[in-house]
């Protein structure tokens, strides 16, 4: 017999969960904005769709067939809107240069050799954050598309925001640290919540 498709409210928790890997609820209630997460938690692993262990929550395999299934129900006007194609096609080609410059903080190229970025050098630095700035700026409209289908994707720009203004003020480690919530984190996490709802595969 096959399983119920996730209601909206249980869809939005596990996405998060499946986006996160790991993650505490008061994150997957800022994240998601439902007040009782911790009822929509233990639904979700009655189901045998998350595990919750020392204040966590983390996917078990069912959960992104669950997710699929779910996304195909709640998102099929999403998939037909015809004006989201090209946001998406551009998406891609914004996101190959979001790369390139996550590559460009890692590393920088010294005498024709790719060595690791000691952060010495403040102005090169100041550039690469520039571009990040530009290009998490044109992920806008296709942002405004989706939250008009979900407000729920609103989300991510208040995230984007605070990751670059922590930044500005110094907190550098909010550009690619993998424990916080980093501009290359939310950038990832937005990736692929964008392919689940569109039921697309990561072009490599």
């Amino acid at each position: 017999m096959t399983a119920p498709v996730l209601d909206k409210t249980d869809y939005d928790v596990l996405n998060v969960v499946a986006l996160k890997k790991m993650v505490a609820a008061e994150v997957v209630a800022a994240d998601t904005g439902t007040a009782d997460v911790e009822s929509v938690l233990a639904r979700l692993e009655e189901r045998g769709l998350i595990v919750v262990a020392a204040g966590a929550a983390f996917p078990t395999d069912d959960a992104e067939p669950a997710l699929a299934a779910a996304a195909a129900h709640h998102y099929a006007a999403v998939r037909e809107d015809a004006g989201l194609a090209p946001l998406v096609d551009r998406f891609e080609t914004v996101n190959a240069q979001f790369l390139t410059t996550m590559s460009s903080w890692q590393q920088i190229d010294v005498g024709g050799r790719r060595v690791t970025n000691d952060h010495s050098d403040a102005e090169y630095d100041g550039k690469v954050i520039a571009r990040l700035d530009k290009l998490v700026q044109r992920l806008g409209p296709l942002l405004d598309a989706l939250a008009g289908h979900d407000p729920r994707f609103g989300a991510y720009p208040r995230r984007f925001a605070a990751a670059l203004d922590g930044i500005d003020a110094g907190r550098h480690e909010l550009v690619s640290a993998p424990t916080l919530d980093s501009v290359h984190n939310v950038w990832f996490e937005f990736h692929e919540d964008l392919l689940r709802t569109l039921g697309r595969a990561r072009v490599e």
